[in-house]
């Protein structure tokens, strides 16, 4: 018997109801009462051996309420890039490592790299379709390889919770029944649905897909035979080309976005610095210097650092 993987959609957020301009919004009252209903029915408390989870606070903030409660203190939430939101919005733009650590306790996130959050066009983390896929399957292949060291432990019918966005959900359970134009989504919010790994065994580079189990389809109420097909009868593959064109306009206003960033800054006369990635020099500062002598030339440099 394979491990489950229970895969959990965030409860509700503030961005759901004021729009995706909010930076890395946590999740609302209704929110919270979500996750108290989904530790209520969720039937598997008692066997779970890892909690994964987006590094979005509103992801977070649902493994904490909805699932952390029923396993106690001996199991960290292990946070994991690949797992956050596809839209590079300031909503799905995750914080640094600083600002999560100061809201929260026991997260491992020795995953994170101090640059995680940034989700620029030459990121990985970019809405980018062949990027999501990506990602996507760096999740699969990571979380088959947590699979199976917990049948290595002896503990085969252990169940894995990842909490996650509605959007990515679909890209990571090649899943796309849901989707629509307009439509980035088929889950519900706090909703989760439960999958196992076809084979465990296979080499730790393959991507082994993620199949959803007869209980959960059944919970659900999907007759396993239509599993992969619309009410309209649009099969996976159409839905998945409908999903890549929503990450593409995602795309696109990113690089708008980046494009109206660029022009605000020639206007001000603003450069990037060669020398960082976080500092910016002003074009007019850097020619006042070929008019300063060495003392002046040495003030300014100090200014520099300091503000």
């Amino acid at each position: 018997m394979a491990p489950t993987i229970d895969i959990i959609r965030h409860a509700e957020s503030y961005h759901n109801l004021i729009g995706p301009d909010i930076p890395d919004p946590p999740i609302t009252r209704r929110g919270e009462k979500q996750c108290e209903h989904l530790r209520q029915i969720y039937p598997y408390g008692d066997k779970v051996a890892y909690i994964v989870s987006s590094p979005l606070r509103r992801a977070i903030d649902t493994a904490l309420i909805a699932i952390k409660p029923l396993v106690g203190d001996e199991l960290e939430l292990i946070l994991r890039p690949e797992l956050q939101e596809v839209n590079a919005s300031p909503s799905s733009t995750g914080s640094t490592k600083e600002q999560l650590q100061a809201s929260y306790n026991t997260l491992d996130m020795s995953a994170l790299s101090d640059d995680w959050y940034i989700k620029g066009s030459d990121t990985p983390f970019a809405p980018n379709v062949e990027k999501v896929e990506a990602r996507a399957k760096v999740a699969r292949i990571w979380l088959r390889m947590l699979a199976r060291k917990v049948v290595e432990s002896g503990n085969e019918d252990a169940h894995i919770v990842v909490v996650t966005h509605g959007e990515f959900a679909h890209w990571l359970t090649d899943n796309f029944i849901g989707v629509d134009y307009g439509r980035n989504s088929g889950w519900s919010v706090c909703e989760f649905r439960s999958y196992q790994f076809t084979n465990l065994d296979a080499p730790e580079t393959e991507d082994v897909p993620l199949v959803e189990t007869q209980e959960s389809l059944e919970r659900r109420g999907v007759d396993p035979d239509k599993a992969s097909v619309s009410p309209d009868g649009r099969d996976n593959a159409k839905l998945k080309r409908i999903a890549s064109v929503t990450v593409r306009i995602h795309e696109r206003a990113l690089a708008e976005r980046e494009l109206l960033k660029q022009q605000e800054l020639e206007v001000r006369g603003v450069v990037p610095d060669e020398e960082s990635d976080e500092a910016w020099v002003d074009i007019d500062e850097d020619a006042d210097k070929e008019n300063q002598g060495p003392a002046d030339r040495d003030v300014a440099v100090t200014s520099r650092v300091t503000r």
